[in-house]
């Protein structure tokens, strides 16, 4: 689903085993913080009426399952790599994964029930049953487990989007260092615009407005990535209020308000406002 890295000509599968890392580490911390809090609460209630399981018995039973979704990731990673939401059709994705997280937990279910018998054996004189009833047990195991897999496909897919995005801002530094140039991308489109060109950008909720010889480019970025690639192309580019930046030399003219603001005439027509909180700046760039 990514593209390869311009700088290590690593292969898209890398890029996306890097992101299924990090992915797995928030993951575990999470799944392992609320571990922590079930068995914690468990001898809580056990210890203040007889409520709650047997605590060591609770332990086994949660530990053994957490840690046999930890073994399932990289397979629900491989499945996502075939099967990616917002990549490919959404009848073929909601078809692999439903097919998917029957047989994950049917496997996790296996597993869980193995270690526990296991354990039973090693630690306690009784043996551990999981069922009386399979069938019934096995559909009350799915409905938590697949809220699992769901889950963790969440947060492979965007733990993968993330790093792309990241990989793409990289790029497009480089690119700007090395060309002069923006890069900005508008829908599916990415366009190329020559730094100096640019006259001033205004953050419009998610995207920006990129003014550049006449013409306004809306570009879906944030106006401290579009500011960091114009320093990187060499601009005199200045961040004059939260939702402004403006190229000082396609400044005309800086009027004061008489309220510690100024207003900004540029050399095409427009006019920006300049906050006070980023006077300072102005003075010192346009100078």
């Amino acid at each position: 689903m990514n593209t390869a890295s311009p700088k290590t000509n690593r292969a898209p599968h890398q890029d996306d085993d890097d992101a299924d890392r990090l992915s797995f580490l928030w993951l575990a911390g999470f799944m392992t913080s609320f571990l922590a809090v079930d068995i914690l609460s468990n001898l809580t209630e056990y210890g203040r009426d007889g409520g709650g399981s047997e605590p060591t018995y609770f332990a086994i039973y949660e530990v053994t399952s957490v840690v046999v979704l930890f073994a399932l990731f990289p397979a629900v990673a491989w499945l996502t790599s075939r099967a990616t939401p917002g990549q490919h059709q959404w009848s073929y994705v909601i078809g692999v994964h439903g097919v998917a997280s029957i047989i994950y937990s049917l496997i996790h279910v296996g597993l869980m029930v193995a270690f526990r018998k296991l354990a039973f054996m090693l630690f306690f004189s009784t043996s551990y049953t999981f069922s009386d009833h399979l069938m019934r047990d096995l559909v009350y195991e799915y409905r938590k487990d697949v809220l699992t897999y769901a889950l963790f496909v969440f947060f492979i897919t965007f733990g993968r989007q993330l790093a792309q995005q990241r990989r793409e801002i990289a790029a497009a530094r480089e690119d700007a260092k090395r060309s002069k140039r923006l890069t900005l991308k508008c829908g599916g489109r990415s366009i190329w615009v020559d730094a100096k060109d640019v006259h001033w950008v205004k953050s419009a909720s998610n995207y920006v407005e990129v003014v550049a010889n006449g013409k306004t480019h809306l570009a879906r970025a944030t106006l401290a990535a579009i500011e960091r690639q114009l320093a990187d192309a060499g601009v005199n580019a200045v961040r004059v209020h939260r939702s402004y930046i403006v190229n000082t030399d396609h400044i005309q003219e800086i009027r004061p308000t008489g309220e510690g603001d100024v207003k900004i005439a540029m050399n095409d027509g427009q006019t920006i406002p300049g906050s006070r909180r980023y006077r300072d700046r102005i003075s010192t760039e346009a100078s």
